[in-house]
Order: structure tokens, then sequence, then C-alpha cells
């Protein structure tokens, strides 16, 4: 696998190309490396959050974990393989119920930390991915939290302020690299009761461009928002 076939691979995943990206990894000779494995994740992942059928969706986020499986285990110190594990299995964990997702947090966080320290510097994404992590985990009501305390083993915390802190960092390493960075940037805000901060953050997140599910979310979450503000 050369170096220009992977910076393809992840140039068609920054451009929303992903059943491109996903015929281009079939095809390859060399389909073993942990480099191409975590990327066949990342790419029937964001395939499972492209589709509205619910079967075929939870039918993708498995495939995915399963190739994210497979390449953390060629692996272990592959930062992508980390990242990705880490993004996927929280994912894979909400189909298992309630009980499963919780006790899958503390695993997620493990990935996500350690993928930071493996390329934490370069890497928007996985910033973006720990703020994320960090503010799901600090809007859960008192009877989540309960549940969590319970069945965690190690319960992991969180507050909006470390979410905007990993948010702020994504921002700074790469500005404007996904369009759910700046709605979460806003969201944070909000958290905070910091109102004017985060209305240009909103805004700027109602007017992405719609190339994907994940820029729908951005703008229509972002625009009701803006309307209650």
């Amino acid at each position: 696998m050369s170096a220009e076939e992977l910076k393809l691979l992840d140039e068609m995943f920054e451009n929303c190309e992903y059943q491109d990206s996903l015929d281009m990894i079939e095809k390859l000779a060399d389909r073993d490396s942990c480099e191409v494995k975590w990327r066949l994740a990342r790419t029937v992942f964001f395939l499972s959050k492209q589709s509205t059928a619910d079967d075929e969706k939870a039918a993708l986020c498995r495939q995915a974990f399963e190739h994210a499986t497979a390449a953390l285990a060629t692996d272990g110190d592959n930062f992508g393989a980390n990242k990705w594990y880490g993004a996927i299995l929280s994912e894979k964990a909400a189909l298992d119920g309630v009980t499963e997702r919780i006790k899958q947090l503390e695993n997620v966080q493990k990935h996500f930390q350690r993928a930071v320290s493996l390329n934490g510097t370069s890497d928007p994404g996985i910033w973006h991915m720990l703020g994320q992590f960090n503010y799901k985990l600090s809007e859960v009501n008192w009877i989540t939290r309960k549940l969590i305390n319970s069945v965690a083993p190690n319960p992991p915390t969180a507050s909006y302020t470390e979410a905007l802190e990993c948010f702020s960092k994504a921002e700074t390493i790469k500005p404007n690299f996904y369009a759910l960075n700046l709605l979460y940037l806003g969201k944070c805000h909000l958290a905070l009761k910091q109102p004017s901060e985060a209305k240009p953050w909103l805004e700027r997140a109602a007017a992405v461009d719609v190339r994907c599910e994940d820029d729908r979310i951005c703008r229509e979450e972002a625009t009701e928002l803006l309307k209650k503000m």
C-alpha cells in the first residue's frame, strides 16, 4: 500500500466520497496492513451514518466495528486504529443497550486518550471525538449518572469546560475542518451560560454546505438553537 494511495483514500474521506473510498479499498491487492484496515473501518462507519434504514445502519456499524477490531489487533499502538476503534465502539455499544454503552465508557475514553498521546498535536479529529465524549458525559441527568456509577468499573468524569477545551484545540489545529465541531463549540458555550460566545459559532454551523449527513444535522440543529436564543 503506497503513501499516495493512502493519501487518496484520506482525500476521498474528507470529500465525503465514502462509497468511492470503499470501492478503492476493495480493489487493493494489499488489505492486510493496519493503515488499510482502520481506513476500511472508518469508511464503513460513515456509510452507516449515511444510511436512512435502521437495520442497514446497525449492520454497517457492526461491520465497521469488526474492521476496527482487526486493525487494533494488527497494531495496538497505531494512532488511526485507536481513534476509530474508540469512535465505532461507542456507537456499536449504543446498539447493544444502555448498560453495555455505560460499561464501555472507560474503554472508549482509554482509546481516545491513547490516540491523543500518539498524534494529538496534528490531528483535529481525535480532539473532536474526545470533546464529544466529554460533552455527552456532562449532559447526562442524575439518574443516568447514578446508573453509570453502579455499572461502570471505573466511571469516567467530564465537564463542559473540558469539552470546550477539546473542541477549541481541534479548531486551533485545523480551522473549519468539521462542521460538527463548530456546532459543539456553540453548544458548549450555551451549556456554560455564554450565549454571546455561542452565537458566532452557531451562525457558522448554520451556514455550512451540506455534503453529508453530519453537515445536515449540523445546519438543522444550529438553526434551531439560534431561533431559541
